[in-house]
């Protein structure tokens, strides 16, 4: 990948992160965050997205027509947040008519622990599917994170055997996954195998503004409409029942 792109400190863009019911948004003003929220979704995120926005815009003095772009979770992730912030995020960008990224959540949760060599390994906890999972890494400072291994739902123990060693694990975990780590782990002390695993916790808000530099690094910014979901498995919906006469 070629050199980062020159961003313009005039511009303000704005990420949005609703993979799961611990959300975030972020205000950047060229690589400085001038404002975030993070926080844990009470009631519905329909409601609550759009008055932690106006929140974060009056805390950063910006007004929505200062909002040059839009980066959001695209998923994988809890199917009513991923769908509400997309929706909103689309709204957004072609009410102010700038453009907007879908950017993954597992590549937004490894970039805040990548550095140049190092294997990061995001997860995230489906319930009985299994763990989410992918792995990645960084070429050069300032890039995106490159995929090692693309995402996947498996058992704990699969997830564990299956990634990169050593690597740096980050993101939602289940007692299953942190078992299967410790076994892994204590079965390898005495090698160069998973020995060198290290596990880091994301701080709160840092997927919304990780989500704004990687679109800008892959230059991922377009038409909104363009923007999808991305799922790992269908999303469980219930058939509507037929009323009753």
């Amino acid at each position: 990948m070629g050199s980062a792109r020159v961003v313009s400190l005039d511009r303000i863009d704005l990420g949005i992160d609703t993979a799961a019911d611990d959300a975030s948004l972020a205000l950047l003003r060229g690589d400085e965050v001038i404002a975030q929220h993070a926080w844990h979704v009470d009631s519905t995120m329909s409601k609550e997205l759009l008055a932690h926005l106006d929140a974060l815009l009056v805390e950063a003095g910006v007004t929505r027509q200062q909002i040059a772009s839009i980066a959001v979770t695209n998923g994988p992730g809890t199917y009513g947040a991923v769908r509400t912030g997309l929706a909103t995020a689309q709204g957004l960008a072609l009410a102010l008519d700038v453009p907007l990224a879908g950017i993954g959540r597992f590549e937004a949760d490894a970039a805040l622990h990548l550095e140049p060599g190092r294997v990061v390994v995001a997860t995230h906890d489906t319930g009985r599917a299994g763990i989410a999972w992918a792995a990645y890494t960084q070429d050069a400072p300032g890039e995106a994170p490159r995929c090692l291994v693309e995402p996947d739902i498996a058992a704990a123990e699969d997830v564990v055997r299956l990634a990169p060693s050593p690597a740096t694990w980050c993101g939602e975990t289940n007692e299953a996954l942190r078992d299967a780590l410790t076994a892994a782990r204590a079965a390898s002390q005495d090698s160069a195998g998973r020995s060198g695993d290290t596990d880091a916790a994301s701080p709160p808000g840092g997927r919304a503004a990780a989500l704004v530099r990687i679109a800008r690094a892959r230059q991922a910014y377009g038409d909104p409409a363009l923007v999808d979901a991305f799922y790992l498995r269908p999303p469980s919906i219930t058939r509507a029942k037929p009323r009753e006469a």
